[in-house]
């Protein structure tokens, strides 16, 4: 019996938080492991592990810097979740993969003219979301229909940057076929803009955005108006896979260091439908 201490970083994303330690907890009692919370500002993970020496393994949300270098030169196991990592365990999201099932659905879907909103700089394709852009990007061209340079629209990870977007497209008076958001406050903004301008969902464009499930209630995208098709990955596994590996690594019993990328998975909504060429078609 292993006792795992998870490790949150103040400032991490407290959403994907909640779903991964939740199935840690789980998976922890399933295995009849120990499981201990433990909270540490940025550049002082050493310190607080040092303060949990009854710990075997450290499932960590939010590592960065100098808190990274500890978990390579610790001698107690450790993951990272949400990142990739190099020189750490780590159980990340596939966020190449997750902008390829966005697009390939509304592709399928007959939609030629693809518009995206992400978080960030769409030129840095080595980030969590300019990662995702590209997989929408690369999949896009390959089908034939390249995003044009118009079509792309960025800014902060804040739910003002949606709105803004869906104005931007509004103020041209050219709506795409599909608009693909890639963070769920900028997504249901942009949806209340569009929708609140008459815009219909999706007879006049069809709108896919991103999504989890918050525990023991429904997906938060099936709340909206219409309920939005969404794509997402499964971050209950960070916490069941991490659990699992730690007390595998403490026990002996894991030899190399657990490397996971998680798929995108389309969650089906009421927001995209076929494009009417395809219909008609």
């Amino acid at each position: 019996m292993a006792h795992i201490g998870v490790f949150y970083c103040e400032g991490f994303n407290s959403g994907a938080y909640s779903v991964a330690l939740y199935h840690a907890q789980l998976a922890a009692a399933r295995g009849r492991h120990g499981l201990s919370l433990h909270t540490f500002a940025k550049g002082t993970l050493a310190a607080a592990a040092a303060r949990a020496p009854e710990v075997d393994g450290l499932l960590t949300f939010g590592p960065e810097g100098a808190d990274l270098d500890f978990l390579r030169g610790h001698e107690r196991p450790s993951v990272v979740c949400e990142h990739v990592v190099s020189g750490c365990a780590n159980i990340a999201p596939d966020n190449h993969d997750i902008g390829r099932t966005a697009a390939r659905h509304l592709l399928d879907l007959g939609h030629e003219r693809l518009a995206v909103v992400l978080p960030g700089d769409p030129a840095r394709t080595d980030t969590y979301h300019g990662s995702r852009f590209a997989g929408f990007r690369d999949a896009a061209a390959a089908a034939g229909h390249a995003l044009a340079e118009t079509d792309i629209y960025s800014g902060p990870q804040v739910e003002t940057t949606g709105h803004t977007a869906a104005e931007a497209m509004l103020a041209r008076g050219d709506l795409p076929d599909a608009i693909y958001v890639q963070n769920m406050p900028m997504a249901l903004a942009a949806l209340r803009t569009l929708t609140e301008a008459g815009v219909a969902i999706p007879g006049d464009v069809s709108f896919l955005g991103t999504t989890f499930t918050q525990l023991t209630e429904p997906n938060a995208t099936d709340h909206t108006t219409p309920p939005m098709t969404a794509v997402t990955f499964e971050k209950e596994e960070m916490g069941r896979l991490g659990v699992a590996y730690l007390a595998a690594a403490a026990e002996g019993r894991a030899s190399k260091h657990l490397v996971v990328r998680l798929p995108g998975v389309l969650v089906e909504g009421a927001s995209t439908a076929r494009a009417r060429a395809a219909v008609l078609g």
